[in-house]
């Protein structure tokens, strides 16, 4: 755990439209702290189905609609399994849902619509479109990398997985490739306690063999596991790796609420300040 990132989830918005891939713990506060109405954000895609990339699903999903009054049906598309999921979950919250809802709050807008989908374009509509490809992740499987388009623009991410020939082709000259990472010190390398978590995941040498590859406009790292390597000292010590291996194009280890804003240019911004953010119920606040 760490005071600068929470669970794994990004959020793209595009043509004033948002798409959020996963949803990890804290998702729901970072959203708001990011002046992003968590009501409005209703299309999800799971990467796959690892409790840290979903946990923060029931957040979203209820807080937007008793908080928030939410009128509009969430749809998630993810793996099969998904389904399953969405079930339990709601299964779980059906003794308060039927004695909460009401004229006001309506059971109606809980019902998720899901897509358990392939590999191939899972969403394609007014211009935007999201192909989903497959990758490793050992216990994580089937597992799917996403990639983005929009108006000539492109985001990948590449999920959990270890290095993947097919992230280095969808990423090929994206303007933005988001990337997990895995790393230890070497006395946790050596004690061997973790050696499957490296085994699913992509190291920075890794990493920059994909970057290399892929040449995107901007490489970040996410999903940031690290052990042993603390703070922006251990960040540091995973962008030489990176960077020894011989990755030279702009690299960024990711944080919660930094933005990315692709355009001509690509800009990576620091996360905005939350200090005089007022509650969100508060008429001064309009996301």
């Amino acid at each position: 755990m760490s005071t600068t990132r929470q669970g794994i989830s990004t959020l793209i918005e595009a043509d004033g439209r948002r798409f959020l891939f996963d949803v990890g713990r804290g998702t729901t506060q970072n959203m708001y702290e990011s002046r992003v109405n968590p009501r409005d954000v209703t299309k999800i895609f799971l990467t796959h189905l690892h409790n840290d990339h979903y946990e923060g699903l029931p957040s979203l999903w209820l807080n937007a609609w008793f908080m928030l009054g939410r009128k509009e049906n969430p749809e998630i598309w993810g793996p099969p399994g998904t389904a399953g999921m969405v079930k339990g979950m709601r299964a779980m919250y059906e003794h308060d849902l039927d004695h909460r809802s009401n004229d006001l709050f309506k059971k109606e807008y809980l019902d998720i619509r899901v897509h358990e989908i392939e590999p191939g374009v899972a969403y394609d509509n007014d211009g935007i479109k999201v192909t989903a490809f497959t990758v490793e992740h050992a216990d994580g499987n089937p597992a799917y990398g996403y990639r983005f388009d929009h108006a000539g623009k492109s985001v990948l991410l590449s999920g959990d997985t270890t290095y993947h020939e097919n992230v280095v082709s969808y990423g090929a000259k994206v303007d933005a490739l988001i990337h997990n990472v895995v790393a230890f010190d070497e006395e946790t390398t050596k004690s061997g306690k973790f050696k499957a978590v490296e085994a699913k995941l992509t190291t920075p040498e890794q990493a920059a063999r994909v970057f290399s590859k892929a040449k995107p406009r901007v490489a970040v790292f996410s999903h940031i596991a690290k052990k042993g390597l603390h703070g922006e000292e251990g960040d540091k010590a995973i962008v030489d790796r990176t960077r020894k291996a011989g990755y030279r194009g702009p690299l960024h280890m990711g944080q919660d609420r930094m933005t990315i804003e692709i355009g001509d240019d690509v800009k990576v911004k620091h996360p905005i300040p939350t200090k005089d953010l007022p509650d969100l119920d508060s008429p001064a606040v309009k996301l």
